[in-house]
């Protein structure tokens, strides 16, 4: 075995180690770039996550690089390497000379001489990109960007897996903490949405005297959009109170949508709808709308599922609560009312 193979075992046996170990997204994040910089004997590594609205690429690990050049400035979708986030890896021989790059200034002050940018994709969606940056000139043969994507793409099962480990239990301790049915709901939409790459979330309750969805919580989304008319039950998205999940590909020309014309105003590309059941019964519907058209993977869909099961429960918990809070109120008030009449005779 020669050094470079050496080099590239040792990088295997350490990277699979650490994404076996544990599901904190973050710790699993910043052993990978280490285990890259260590193993490749390069000057650094860097994980970006798309953000939510995809038009930055948000830092969230890197090894062997100055607080300076990490905090350079915002990072662009469509202005640093592109082309990394339709799925290929990208080498960047000269920094400098090479326009993809958006911060060559930086870079150069940085001692950063070439750049390897991998896609980090998670059943054929990419949801980020790792760096590997070196401190001379340098470029990556087919087979070691090969081995270095394929390493990425394992690892980013295991990061898509404790990201979405973590916001779900996240959201979980959140609803159980509270009992007012508004905050519950709040807590949902918010977190689903800020852990999802998502336009928005929006909860609807079904109200069984007109048959019509009560929009209950919303985020995301604008006042025009949620106010536009109310949702009859049996035209939006109907299979979705039959217990089925809908997954809308194309909201401005799906039948099935209520409101195309509103939706493509507000800039609503794909819709997922999944039922919010309680003792049975479903009582609600819970809605992830994205702004490009996009195929939920497994794991959202789960993931967004779970939390429907669990919101279920936490609004159920939230109505009782309500309900024996009025109850609790009224009974104190009766108590007063009979007081003062016994005063009184």
């Amino acid at each position: 075995m020669n050094d470079t193979e050496k080099k590239y075992y040792k990088l295997l046996k350490d990277y699979s180690k650490t994404i076996n170990s544990n599901l904190n997204d973050t710790e699993i994040l910043k052993m990978i770039t280490e285990n890259f910089t260590k193993a490749l004997k390069v000057k650094g590594c860097t994980v970006y996550l798309l953000s939510r609205d995809l038009n930055i690429l948000k830092l969230r690990a890197s090894y062997g690089l100055s607080d300076a050049y990490l905090s350079k400035g915002p990072v662009d979708v469509d202005k640093s390497i592109a082309e990394t986030l339709s799925g290929k890896s990208v080498m960047i021989y000269d920094v400098f000379k090479d326009s993809r790059v958006q911060y060559p200034k930086e870079a150069k002050k940085e001692g950063i001489a070439s750049i390897l940018s991998v896609p980090v994709t998670v059943m054929g969606k990419t949801i980020g990109v790792l760096r590997i940056y070196t401190s001379k000139p340098y470029e990556f043969s087919e087979d070691e960007r090969e081995f270095i994507s394929d390493l990425t793409d394992i690892g980013a099962v295991a990061i898509d897996n404790a990201l979405y480990f973590r916001s779900f239990k996240d959201v979980c301790v959140l609803i159980n903490k509270k009992l007012d049915l508004k905050e519950v709901l709040d807590s949902i939409t918010q977190n689903v949405a800020r852990s999802l790459i998502t336009k928005g979330c929006a909860i609807y309750l079904l109200s069984k005297l007109d048959n019509r969805l009560k929009l209950r919580s919303s985020y995301g989304l604008s006042e025009a959009y949620i106010n536009k008319w109310p949702l009859d039950a049996d035209k939006s998205l109907a299979e979705c109170l039959e217990g089925k999940s809908v997954f809308i590909s194309d909201a401005t020309t799906d039948p099935r949508i209520q409101y195309r014309a509103e939706a493509e105003k507000e800039g609503i590309a794909s819709i997922l709808s999944v039922p919010i059941s309680a003792k049975g019964q479903i009582i609600g519907v819970f809605r992830v709308y994205t702004a490009k058209l996009h195929k939920f993977t497994e794991n959202e869909h789960e993931f967004i599922s779970s939390i429907s099961e669990i919101g279920g429960i936490a609004i159920e918990n939230a109505i009782m609560y309500d309900r024996l809070k009025d109850e609790h109120d009224k009974l104190i008030s009766d108590t007063h009312e009979w007081f003062e009449f016994g005063r009184t005779t």
